[in-house]
């Protein structure tokens, strides 16, 4: 049994120490009665005193001593865990670095019971549902510092009912997942951590498989080839005319990425500048390309490239449950600017898996063993310490309490009414 406010019982027990003193230097007058035999007493003054100490109406300090006893342990808020109980709070990854959110929905409800508590995460974190985990739900990537931070956080419910909790990460557990902060968080975690890792997304640094539709001759297409990206079975395709239907439809599915990259001016709808002019250079998170390039359209969404002053020149929509990728980029085919290494460095970024650039590859061992931990599960007690919270004993020793104390007053008033 532990309690919540345990100063509450120091103050308790004062006060019924205070209820003991004041008992026995309370004084009663006693009743003035005729007696007959009094005119046989001489009259002088009287000078013998006496003092008696005896414990009289100890029913009725019993009960003023309890009902403080009860008031204070209301106050105290006791909290008795349920012995044996362990309960397991599920950490699970819903962000754009998992293979399958149905594999990560069904590991999660393979190791959750009923009074379990789910937690899912992104960039973000929060308690949730099996049912919130589905496809399309989440359009950023994972932090592992985020997850175990929320469970944390939802340990200390748990608490109060329960004497230990296990934690369980569903989750690829990739190199971009983690950041500075993760071991340090990991390290508030009193217990081992029950890793269940699920299938990751490709890691954009291997060689991305892409399908060209392009002209001959087209400068992207021979630049993207040189950079070994052209193949079959691929989930990535660039488009260099106008946008179909039929792409667009293809695009929406799960995992494909669809990346119109106009071969002029006239291939791409897009809201044109005021002014067109030129810049000296563009970038994105893999590489930077320097030649003079044209500057035709004003491009809004989600920033995959910058040109050189900062203004997007590729931008990202989700579509379904694939994206869209817009690459206002255009290269003079008479130049060799795609030809070039800096060009296969800058376009790994904008043929990488929806959401940009990451690096999902697991965790080696000892990473992953370190994340994991040994020893017992976590004990509910290093979770209770600071927390205010509620005891389900309160309610009902309040409720006692006062019956004592009505109690106490209709027996002073029943000993008032025989006096």
């Amino acid at each position: 049994m532990t309690w919540l406010f345990p100063s509450a019982l120091a103050i308790a027990g004062v006060a019924a120490l205070a209820a003991i003193a004041l008992h026995f230097i309370a004084r009663s007058r006693p009743l003035a009665e005729p007696l007959p035999t009094a005119r046989f007493v001489p009259v002088r003054p009287i000078h013998a005193r006496t003092r008696s100490i005896a414990l009289s109406d100890v029913l009725l300090l019993a009960l003023r001593i309890a009902a403080i006893a009860l008031l204070g342990a209301a106050v105290a808020a006791p909290v008795g865990p349920a012995r044996g109980r362990v309960a397991r709070i599920v950490v699970a990854d819903r962000s754009l670095d998992v293979a399958s959110i149905a594999e990560v929905r069904d590991s999660a409800r393979s190791a959750m019971r009923d009074g379990d508590v789910l937690v899912a995460f992104d960039t973000l974190a929060g308690v949730t549902t099996i049912a919130s985990l589905s496809p399309g739900v989440s359009t950023a990537h994972g932090s592992l510092s985020a997850g175990l931070a929320a469970a944390i956080r939802t340990a200390a419910s748990l608490a109060t009912r329960t004497d230990s909790i296990e934690l369980v990460l569903v989750s690829p557990v990739g190199m971009d997942e983690r950041d500075s902060a993760t071991m340090r968080i990991r390290e508030s975690w009193p217990g081992r951590v029950r890793v269940m890792r699920v299938a990751a997304r490709p890691s954009v640094l291997t060689a991305p498989r892409i399908q060209m539709s392009a002209g001959p001759n087209d400068g992207v297409a021979a630049g993207l080839a040189l950079a070994g990206f052209v193949g079959d079975g691929a989930s990535v395709r660039v488009v260099r005319g106008r946008v179909s239907a039929n792409d667009s439809t293809w695009a929406s599915s799960a995992g494909h990425v669809l990346v119109h990259w106009p071969a002029s001016a006239a291939d791409a709808a897009w809201p044109h500048r005021d002014s067109i002019d030129a810049i000296g250079g563009v970038t994105s998170p893999t590489g930077t390309l320097v030649s003079r390039f044209p500057r035709v359209w004003t491009l809004t969404g989600s920033t995959v490239a910058r040109w050189s002053d900062g203004e997007p020149a590729a931008v990202e929509h989700r579509i379904g449950d694939g994206c869209i990728r817009d690459v206002g980029v255009l290269l003079d085919d008479a130049s060799d600017v795609a030809l070039r290494t800096p060009f296969r460095a800058f376009a790994r970024a904008l043929v990488a898996p929806c959401g940009g650039v990451r690096d999902t590859r697991p965790l080696d061992a000892a990473a992953l063993r370190a994340l994991a931990g040994s020893g017992p599960l976590a004990p509910a007690s290093m979770f209770r310490t600071g927390i205010i919270t509620s005891s389900r004993w309160t309610p009902w020793l309040l409720l006692l309490s006062a019956i004592l104390l009505l109690a106490e007053w209709s027996l002073r008033k029943s000993e008032r009414r025989l006096t």
